[in-house]
């Protein structure tokens, strides 16, 4: 993987690198189990209708920027979750807002 970078600090990465994983739905459901959520639930902690993250579990769709915006803030706050969504080794440290 090669990546530039832009002069504003930001790495650009080739198109298509960004897609979502073919997995999703299956981390999905893992992070819902990890949550203790329903699927009602998670919708509500998410602020999604619920037929949207039911289209995600069918593969019917996927989060736009906010949606996925709103699922890494859940998967920080569950031990193992943006590790589960990103496969990467993650440490987490939350501080509070000043």
């Amino acid at each position: 993987m090669t990546s530039e970078r832009e002069p504003s600090g930001y790495r650009r990465f080739p198109p298509g690198f960004a897609l979502m994983p073919e997995d999703f739905p299956r981390k999905l459901a893992a992070l819902k189990e990890l949550t203790g959520l329903t699927w009602e639930g998670m919708a509500d902690a998410l602020g999604v209708d619920p037929r949207q993250l039911f289209r995600w579990r069918n593969e019917d769709g996927e989060p736009n920027a906010g949606a996925m915006l709103s699922l890494v803030r859940l998967a920080i706050r569950v031990p193992g979750g943006l590790a589960l969504l990103t496969d990467e080794d993650v440490t987490v440290i939350l501080r509070p807002r000043r």
